[in-house]
C-alpha cells in the first residue's frame, strides 16, 4: 500500500536519499513514530523497508527500546519462527532509521481487498498456526509483543499458498519482567481485559489478541469493535460474561467500570451502566457492531461455511479458549499448536530447534513455561544501545556524535555471551517459576446492528 508522495513532517519525498546508501521509493504506512518507506539499496540493489523515526525525545526513546527488542530477536530464526527480518539500522541526519525485510502487504489489507470476505479453514489454519509459533517463541524469551492485529501480520507473497505471514512491529513490545499493569497497551479492539482493567499481566495478552484476530480472519468482522475500553469491556460482557471476581479484584482499575457491592453475595462486582458510566465520566456508550452475539459458540454461523462442520467447531473451541477472561487459564501458543483444529501433532514441526540461529554455539529450544503470575522472577536487564551499536557500518551521518549524546548510550555487551547468560537465567526463572507456582481505528461497518443467527 503506497501512501502520500511526500512527508512534509519529515521533509522526505520519492527520491530522497536516507543515510548513505538508501534512496526512497515509496511510503508504506504511517504512525506516531514517522514513516515506513519503500526503499531501493543502492549497494545491493534490493527493496527494503525503512522505518523512518522522529527525533522527538519519546520516539527516541521508544526507538531505543525496540531496537533492543530487535536485538533479542536476532536469536531467532525469522524464516521458521514467522517474525520479521530486521537487517539493522542506521541514521539519516539526526533520524535513527529501522531496516527490515520488504514484504508484500498486511492482513488487514489482504482482508479489505477481497471484501472483509472470511477466509475458509484451508485459509485460516496455517495463519493461526504461524502466529501461535511465533509467540511461542516469543515467549520462551520472554518477550510480550502486546499490538498483535491484522495489520501487524505481513504475507510475504499474497499469491502464494497456504500464505506465509510474519509478525511485525515490535515498538509496544517488552520483557515480561518489565511490563507495567497502568501502561496502555495493544490496540483497543485486541485489547485483553486485563489491560483495560489495570490488572498485572504478562504475554497472556498476546493470545487474547490472537483469538480477536482468528474470529476476524474467519468471519470478515471485528469481534469486538469498540471505540473505548468500556464499550470493548461491555461487548465481550454481553458475548461472554463477566470475569469471575478473583479476577475483578487483581484489577487497579475495576472500579472505574464495576460497582463493588460490599454486601455478602455470589458477585461483589457489577458492570456499570452505559447510563451511570455516562453520568460519571461524560462518556457515553456507542453501538459499532456489525453483529450481537450472545456468546462465543454463535461464531460457527459467521464464518465460511465449510464440509466439514467438524473444522468450524473445533476453530470456535479453539477461540473460545484464546479469550478466556481469566488470563491465568487461557490457552498458551504451545497448547494452540496441539489443538485438534490442525489436525496433526505439531509439535515435531514447531519444534524450535531450526528457528534458533547458532551464533557458534547451538541454541536451546524453547521451553513451554508455566504462565508467570503476578509475582515474578526479574529477568535480565534490556540490552543498552553503544556507540558501536549506534553507528552504521558504513558511517551514514555525521551526526553519529549528537545522536549518541540524545539517547545516552550505556556501556557496551557482549552480545554473544549476554545471549548466552541470558538463556542460563531464563532456564533458571523458569525452574524457581515451577517450583513456587504465577483504534486500530478504521470506517464503523455501516451494516445495522443484528443478532446472529
Amino acid at each position: 500500500m503506497e501512501m502520500n508522495n511526500t512527508s512534509n513532517e519529515l521533509q522526505i519525498h520519492i527520491g530522497s536519499s536516507l543515510g548513505h546508501f538508501h534512496k526512497v521509493e515509496g511510503f508504506l504506512g504511517e504512525g506516531g513514530f514517522g514513516f515506513v518507506t519503500k526503499c531501493r539499496n543502492l549497494q545491493t540493489n534490493k527493496s527494503e523497508a525503512i522505518k523512518i523515526n522522529k527525533n522527538s525525545p519519546e520516539v527516541v526513546r521508544q526507538a531505543k527500546s525496540e531496537i533492543s527488542i530487535l536485538k533479542r530477536l536476532q536469536y531467532l530464526d525469522p524464516d521458521t519462527c514467522n517474525i520479521v527480518r530486521w537487517n539493522g539500522f542506521f541514521f539519516d541526519k539526526d533520524r535513527i532509521c529501522l531496516n527490515f525485510e520488504l514484504l508484500d502487504q498486511s492482513l488487514y489489507e489482504y482482508m479489505t481487498a477481497r471484501n472483509n470476505k472470511g477466509l475458509n479453514m484451508t485459509e485460516l489454519r496455517p495463519v493461526i498456526q504461524q502466529l501461535a509459533t511465533a509467540l511461542s517463541h516469543l515467549r520462551s524469551i520472554g518477550l510480550v509483543h502486546a499490538d498483535l492485529k491484522p495489520d501487524n501480520v505481513m504475507i510475504v507473497n499474497r499469491n502464494q499458498h497456504p500464505l506465509k505471514v510474519r509478525l511485525i512491529d515490535f515498538g509496544l513490545a517488552h520483557p515480561v519482567a518489565e511490563v507495567q499493569p497502568y501502561i496502555c497497551k495493544q490496540t483497543t479492539w485486541y485489547r485483553a481485559p486485563e489491560v483495560m482493567l489495570n490488572i498485572p499481566f504478562n504475554e497472556a495478552v498476546d493470545m487474547w489478541s490472537l483469538g480477536i484476530t482468528a474470529a476476524e480472519l474467519a468471519t470478515g468482522y471485528p469481534l469486538y469493535p469498540g471505540n473505548m475500553d468500556y464499550d470493548m469491556l461491555r461487548f465481550i460482557i454481553e458475548t461472554q460474561g463477566q470475569p469471575a471476581d478473583h479476577v475483578l479484584d487483581r484489577g487497579l482499575g475495576t472500579g472505574y467500570y464495576f460497582h463493588r457491592d460490599e454486601r455478602s453475595g455470589q458477585q461483589r462486582w457489577t458492570f456499570k451502566s452505559p447510563e451511570a458510566f455516562a453520568s460519571q465520566t461524560g462518556f457515553y456508550a456507542e453501538e459499532t457492531r456489525a453483529y450481537k452475539l450472545n456468546n462465543l459458540d454463535a461464531l460457527k454461523h459467521l464464518v465460511t461455511k465449510e464440509r466439514q462442520q467438524s473444522d468450524q467447531h473445533l476453530l470456535v473451541e479453539l477461540i473460545k479458549r484464546m479469550l478466556d477472561l481469566d488470563p491465568d487459564q487461557r490457552i498458551n501458543p504451545l497448547e494452540v499448536l496441539r489443538h485438534p483444529f490442525f489436525h496433526y501433532n505439531v509439535s515435531q514441526s514447531s519444534s524450535a530447534d531450526p528457528c534458533i540461529n547458532t551464533m557458534g554455539n547451538k541454541q536451546e529450544a524453547p521451553e513451554d513455561r508455566q504462565q508467570p503470575s503476578r509475582l515474578q522472577v526479574r529477568g535480565p536487564e534490556n540490552l543498552h544501545l553503544t556507540p558501536a551499536d549506534l553507528m552504521d557500518n558504513t558511517k551514514n551521518t555525521d551526526n553519529t556524535e549528537n545522536i549518541e549524546n540524545t539517547l545516552k548510550v550505556q556501556p557496551d555487551i557482549d552480545v554473544e555471551n549476554e545471549g548466552w547468560v541470558w538463556r542460563f537465567f531464563s532456564r533458571m526463572k523458569n525452574t524457581i517459576q515451577g517450583y513456587i507456582t504465577w483504534n486500530r481505528t478504521a470506517a464503523i461497518w455501516s451494516q445495522p446492528v443484528a443478532d446472529a443467527p
